[in-house]
Formats: structure tokens, sequence, C-alpha cells
């Protein structure tokens, strides 16, 4: 494979690495792709991770609530939380995306223009201004 069947803003099914594990796949889980990278021979993608466990209190930087409407007009089908203080920088193979080659590649939903401006900023100013609170997982993860 040399090109990603799936863009920045998509949500796709990733096997997103645990913490305890953070070099391999973990179970089938719903990502956020932050971006797509690598070279031809070798393509990438960051992810960053998502859960429908509510969160308790206000969430901190980096944590972004998504409601039951909002939710629905990106492909889900319950409230989420996407959570940009961790990410996973993953090669594109079937292992980490396992519907990968299949038709549609496990995209479940698009986050429209202004959302993934949104969220492009949150990441990039945890990149830059508070990069000790961010996990990085996975074997891409430099």
């Amino acid at each position: 494979m040399t090109a990603a069947p799936f863009r920045h803003g998509d949500f796709i099914w990733c096997a997103f690495p645990e913490r305890e594990a953070p070099l391999r796949p973990g179970p089938p889980h719903v990502a956020y792709t932050i971006g797509i990278g690598g070279t031809s021979a070798r393509p990438m993608a960051v992810v960053a991770y998502t859960t429908s466990q509510p969160w308790d209190g206000p969430p901190p930087p980096g944590v972004v609530i998504f409601n039951a409407a909002d939710a629905a007009q990106l492909g889900q089908t319950r409230p989420f939380v996407l959570v940009l203080r961790r990410m996973a920088y993953l090669p594109l193979t079937t292992i980490w995306f396992p519907c990968l080659e299949e038709p549609g590649a496990g995209v479940f939903g698009r986050a429209p223009k202004v959302l993934r401006g949104r969220l492009d900023a949150i990441a990039l100013e945890l990149a830059t201004r508070r990069p000790e609170v961010l996990t990085r997982l996975g074997p891409l993860r430099g």
C-alpha cells in the first residue's frame, strides 16, 4: 500500500495500542486521524484516542467531549470523548488498521473543516507548549 485510503479528519477503526503495551496493536477501536505522513514506501498515520466512557469533571487541555447530537453529525452512534493527549504513530498496515483493505477502509465519519481546524490547533498547542502531557504510543512514535 502506498497511499492511505483515509484522510486527516476521518474517524476510523484502528488497533490503537494500549498504554501497557505501547508497541503492540490493541483491540479494534475508533480513532481520529490527526495526519497521514511517512514515505511512499512506508506510509504512516497519526491517530488520537477516543472513548465512549463519560469524562468526570471539567476536561483538561486536549480532551474534547462530544454530546450525542455532535457525535451523530460525525458518524458516531453515541457520545464520545476525543483525547488529543493520547496519540499513536502507526504504519499503514492491516495489523494496525484491520479494515484498511476493505471497502471504506473502516472510516466511520469525518470531522467538518472547521472542527478539523479546531482540533489541529489543540494538538499543535499541546505539542509545542505542553508536550509533557502527551502520551505517544505505537512503533513509529520516534
